[in-house]
């Protein structure tokens, strides 16, 4: 899997307590990492990108 980024997408992100939440209840981390490879659905995955405040 190429891990490289090309793109600049807007993630809205409503986790207040994280180190990448921005006003307007958006995600400011350069790079997100979505979690779980064995999820079946979304409420399986994660956010491996967060880190608390």
């Amino acid at each position: 899997m190429n891990n490289s980024c090309e793109t600049q997408a807007c993630v809205a992100c409503n986790v207040k307590n994280c180190v990448y939440h921005a006003e307007n209840d958006m995600c400011s981390a350069g790079r997100i990492q979505v979690g779980n490879g064995a999820a079946t659905s979304a409420k399986d995955t994660c956010c491996d990108t967060f880190k608390a405040k």
